[in-house]
């Protein structure tokens, strides 16, 4: 018989920063299958949400989980990437390929994204709420220096650290509380020749500049290292806590697994966003220019668990962009690129010939597309003197150069 392991799944409700609970999830680690039952007490609720929107709808028949070792999109999207794991596995004094996903799972961490939370049983207390103040940023980015470099650190700074842990990517962050809000500080990594935090920031502001909705963003400076501060988006502060906002990936939303790449397209997202009632076309034309941006800027790791979507209540809407940042080239003979996600009949094509070749998928008539494309690209020829304008290194600039290539061809769309 498979092993079983056993969570009790909660949820923050609209307006409290109290969880209650809401089923169990049952995980065979050895099948990698998962399964969930809302509680009865929980269904009775009349401000009960679904824990995921999308796979385990309330009222619904739920079919087990698996794809992505049996975990249902939103648990996914609430558990560590890389850079999480490796905080957990060193605080837990074991190696990351050590611990499963369910260890993961319930690893407590009050900064998790979204509103869901892991428990080992219903008597276990809530995770401790109050996160690293901005004051504590050098001793953050230090830590996290030492944690890549494999050297030992302080149980109280991987504590500090952790505040982060499950937040998605592989590069080194956490969150820290500033001004009445939470925070995802995203430090340098080990290795790094170039300044991402910085270049992540001016291209960030660049997307906004062509019509993309984004978090609010700062920029500061730690020990001569540039440090990029994203608001978060799934917190709200009020007088007795943060109240919590859900979180779903495009990955979830779409219910695909993270290693089957033939999925992931941009259009087959767009028809599923109409379907979930989220036909504004606003929202459409929003995934479009974040799409047309990609290309742009050559922006290859927009995987579709870097487009996410908030759930309140009974909607679902589009996320601000987040991770936004050219991926470096060298220039060379050639200029051609794929995304990570379908854009048109060319698949993975990143050229404006291929974006257009299904905009109608968006909502938008080829005309409407057109415009928009050159709309943006009058924005994005300009991103020499942006870049510089926000401070970014002559030395970074010449390094995603290339990355630009595509404005300068566009005309011939």
């Amino acid at each position: 018989m498979s092993r079983e392991q056993k969570i009790y799944v909660f949820i923050y409700l609209p307006g409290d920063t109290v969880a209650v609970p809401a089923g169990i999830f049952t995980h065979y680690p050895d099948d990698g299958i998962g399964r969930f039952a809302y509680g009865l007490r929980y269904r009775e609720r009349r401000n009960a949400l679904a824990v995921d929107p999308v796979a385990l709808q309330l009222g619904a028949i739920h079919q087990d989980a698996t794809t992505n070792d049996g975990l249902y999109g939103a648990f996914r999207d609430a558990s560590p990437d890389y850079w999480g794991r490796l905080v957990i596995s060193a605080e837990l004094g074991m190696a990351p390929e050590s611990l499963g996903v369910t260890d993961y799972l319930l690893h407590s961490n009050a900064s998790r994204v979204g509103c869901l939370d892991f428990r080992m049983s219903l008597e276990q207390e809530e995770p401790c709420a109050k996160p690293p103040s901005f004051q504590s940023l050098a001793e953050i980015q230090e830590a996290a220096s030492l944690l890549q470099e494999g050297l030992p650190i302080r149980h109280d700074l991987l504590q500090l650290l952790e505040q982060g842990s499950s937040i998605g990517g592989a590069r080194p962050k956490c969150t820290v509380e500033l001004d009445d809000a939470l925070w995802i500080a995203k430090f340098q990594a080990r290795g790094d020749t170039l300044n991402f935090p910085s270049i992540e920031y001016a291209t960030m502001l660049l997307a906004h500049e062509c019509g993309i909705s984004i978090p609010e963003l700062r920029t500061i400076s730690i020990a001569d290292k540039d440090v990029l501060l994203v608001k978060r988006f799934d917190r709200q502060k009020t007088a007795s806590g943060y109240t919590r906002v859900g979180f779903l990936s495009a990955l979830s939303l779409m219910q695909w697994d993270e290693r089957d790449r033939s999925q992931w397209s941009y259009n087959a997202l767009a028809d599923q966003m109409r379907s979930s009632c989220l036909a504004n076309p606003t929202e459409l034309e929003q995934l479009y220019r974040r799409m047309l941006f990609n290309v742009l800027c050559r922006n290859t790791d927009d995987h579709p668990r870097n487009h996410g979507f908030l759930w309140r209540e009974k909607s679902l809407s589009l996320s601000p962009a987040y991770d936004i940042v050219p991926t470096p080239t060298r220039h060379g003979i050639g200029t051609e690129f794929s995304l990570s996600m379908s854009l048109g009949r060319n698949g993975r094509e990143a050229t404006f010939h291929n974006a257009l070749s299904l905009s109608g998928r968006f909502g938008l008539p080829r005309e409407k597309a057109q415009h928009i494309i050159y709309e943006m690209t009058g924005v994005v020829e300009k991103w020499e003197k942006h870049l510089t304008s926000q401070a970014v290194n002559l030395h970074d600039i010449e390094a995603v150069r290339a990355c630009f290539s595509s404005v300068e061809s566009s005309t011939n769309t």
